[in-house]
């Protein structure tokens, strides 16, 4: 009997130690980030360029921002925790970013106001690509978005 309880012993000590470290694992510090999928900025990468920039009008719009004059660009900048930030420029030279949850709740703030919010700086935004399906009228004009991009960049 004495042998059958040190082999069950020796067995219940092997497995055991087949476990590894059981402690909790230390606090990561490494600032490593998730990327949590975000499936309305998939949806709006997936839109057509008019659609893209009604989109992104009808976002600024409802947060009670004012963009005078539609929003001639926009684009994906960047994952930010876990909103994805997307930047919009308006016709009347005002720059935005749009921040989409993974619930689909957004939130834009005014891209000269990041510096003072701790928030990532709003970057330049190419032009949308000319869709076929846009009336060449809707299409913005490239020199406002070249001025608005230059205002942009000296923040």
């Amino acid at each position: 009997m004495k042998q059958y309880k040190a082999g069950a012993a020796l067995a219940l000590a092997l497995a055991l130690a087949a476990c590894g470290d059981t402690s909790p694992p230390a606090a990561n510090n490494s600032g490593a980030q998730i990327n949590v999928a975000v499936e309305g900025s998939d949806r709006l990468k997936a839109l057509n360029p008019m659609n893209k920039r009604i989109g992104l009008l009808r976002a600024i719009q409802q947060s009670g921002m004012r963009c005078r004059g539609g929003v001639l660009t926009g684009a994906f900048q960047q994952q930010y925790q876990n909103l994805a930030m997307w930047v919009a420029l308006c016709g009347d030279g005002k720059a935005y970013a749009v921040f989409i949850a993974p619930t689909d709740d957004v939130q834009v703030r005014d891209c000269t106001e990041h510096a003072q919010l701790g928030l990532p700086a709003c970057r330049p935004v190419a032009p949308l690509p000319h869709d076929p399906q846009t009336p060449a009228t809707a299409e913005p004009d490239l020199n406002l978005i070249n001025s608005v991009n230059a205002n942009l960049a000296g923040e």
